[in-house]
């Protein structure tokens, strides 16, 4: 990382937080001529990419699989455009069933591709066949209108509503099927974007599904190789990525922000400022009354979606056998947990995540488990310094951690004497890492019924301020990189940066 010291008083633009978002962003406006830094209020740069040491031993933070990955596909373009093949290693997972889902005491597994997908549903729903069909042909009907998701040139501007998104995901399903079952099961993936049934529009539910049935990957070894390399990139390009440099004000020259102010002292000017942090945090940040009332209180009135908690398990080596594919279980026929959460029944569900090892392949030394938890729960922590929650915290955790550990193992009887020592993140930890006000890691909650409304757009009120990153459209790797590319569309015209990534020679994954 560079230091402060020696820095210009001025750059072009100055990118607040080194999320993915953010960080690509940097690659891609410092490709592009512009001067950059990046400013990092933690220590390590990456959001939910980061990784962290417990008893020797590295857990990724939030990255746990990676959909498009194939050959062609459009996360593929997209990382290969960003140089992030080279030195980085991803495996991909068991094609016959990367997700296994085990709901209400039955199980199922996703397959890798439509047609796959098409078949095992098929053959595990006889009686829904035509059901199953439109369902799939709904989902390509989306992708066709969610364009840039695809990395074609939108036909109509991407601030205007689409179809799918003033259409229930939900009321969808429901119309294909009276089977309670197969309703619940083309709902499996709910965990990953923290759908609610009477607010999630289709176009989140198509656009996740189609990204991880399309193809899975894992990251081998740790997910901090992504954001590293980018950082490295970005300062290749003459850019800088200073960490330990938290924002504490964004100052006003009339009605453009001149001037960013860090908590550290240092104070520095840019042309253009790049939030990759939440809106409603990037609006505290701002002078007060520089910015209309109106808009601050919309950003800040937003819904973000469930916030999570998560148990990092350390196993003695050698011992447990590597799956390659997550493992979700639902105690009860509803996977639609966000819509039912109950604090009263907790834990009623679970997302288990087996890294690669990349030593010792056939075992794993490490586990990570993740499900839902309302921010509400931790709220009375919320203003205290991480270190400084006390002994009611601390039990709090303990209690929850051993609460959901206990549902682990009757799923897993073997990984009990195996667990050498565990620690666990609550949605504080998550509001530490992402920025959220309420620790939401899928971002602001999506509303079928005023989709313009509930979308964050890359302009802001403040003439050079922009947003980037999982507030703007989709969260998640693809929908953040999606994001950034809309960002810099405000510096690089989109269709020379759409061109830069389709036009690039394919080659093979390391």
């Amino acid at each position: 990382m560079t230091s402060a010291f020696n820095i210009p008083e001025h750059t072009d633009v100055i990118i607040v937080g080194s999320g993915l978002a953010g960080l690509q962003c940097g690659v891609i406006l410092s490709r592009h001529g512009y001067r950059v830094k990046v400013l990092e209020k933690g220590a390590h740069v990456g959001g939910t990419l980061q990784s962290f040491l417990f008893k020797g031993t590295a857990f990724s933070t939030g990255l746990h699989y990676l959909g498009s990955l194939d050959n062609g596909q459009t996360l593929h373009r997209i990382f290969q455009y960003f140089n992030l093949f080279d030195g980085i290693q991803y495996q991909r997972m068991n094609a016959s069933g990367f997700d296994v889902f085990e709901i209400g005491g039955k199980q199922y597994k996703f397959p890798m591709g439509w047609e796959a997908f098409r078949k095992y549903m098929k053959g595990c729903f006889p009686q829904e066949k035509e059901a199953i069909d439109r369902y799939i042909k709904a989902i390509e009907m989306v992708l066709e209108e969610q364009e840039l998701f695809m990395l074609k040139t939108p036909s109509i501007s991407t601030k205007l509503e689409k179809p799918s998104q003033s259409v229930n995901a939900w009321d969808f399903i429901c119309s294909l099927t009276t089977n309670k079952e197969l309703r619940q099961v083309l709902s499996a993936l709910n965990f990953v974007y923290a759908g609610e049934k009477e607010l999630t529009p289709l176009y989140v539910h198509a656009l996740i599904n189609h990204y991880f049935i399309s193809s899975s990957y894992r990251v081998v070894g740790r997910s901090d190789q992504i954001p590293k390399k980018l950082t490295h990139e970005i300062i290749q390009n003459g850019g800088q990525v200073l960490v330990n440099h938290e924002v504490n004000q964004l100052l006003f020259n009339n009605h453009r922000i001149s001037e960013i102010s860090c908590t550290n002292g240092v104070r520095l000017q840019a042309d253009h400022i790049i939030s990759n942090v939440h809106p409603a945090t990037t609006m505290q940040l701002c002078e007060p009354g520089k910015v209309r009332k109106s808009f601050v209180n919309r950003l800040q009135q937003k819904t973000d979606t469930l916030s999570s908690f998560a148990l990092y398990l350390k196993l003695k080596p050698g011992k447990f056998r590597y799956r390659n594919a997550n493992f979700n279980y639902y105690r009860s026929g509803e996977v639609w947990y966000a819509s039912n959460y109950d604090v009263t029944n907790w834990p009623e569900h679970f997302f288990m995540h087996f890294p690669v090892n990349e030593n010792n392949p056939m075992w794993v030394d490490h586990v990570s488990v993740v499900t839902h938890m309302r921010f509400e729960e931790v709220a009375q922590w919320k203003d205290l310094p991480t270190s400084k929650r006390g002994q009611d915290y601390e039990q709090f955790k303990e209690a929850k951690s051993k609460k959901l550990l206990s549902l682990v193992v009757q799923q897993f009887p073997e990984m009990e004497s195996l667990i050498e020592d565990f620690t666990s993140a609550t949605p504080l930890t998550f509001r530490d890492y992402v920025g959220s006000p309420t620790g939401s890691m899928y971002g602001t909650l999506r509303d079928y019924k005023s989709p313009l409304t509930s979308y964050v757009g890359v302009r802001t009120k403040v003439p050079n301020l922009y947003f980037t990153g999982q507030n703007l459209n989709l969260h998640g790797v693809m929908g953040v990189s999606i994001s950034a590319l809309l960002t810099c569309a405000e510096f690089v015209d989109l269709q020379e940066l759409l061109n830069e990534i389709n036009d690039q020679k394919s080659k093979p994954k390391e």
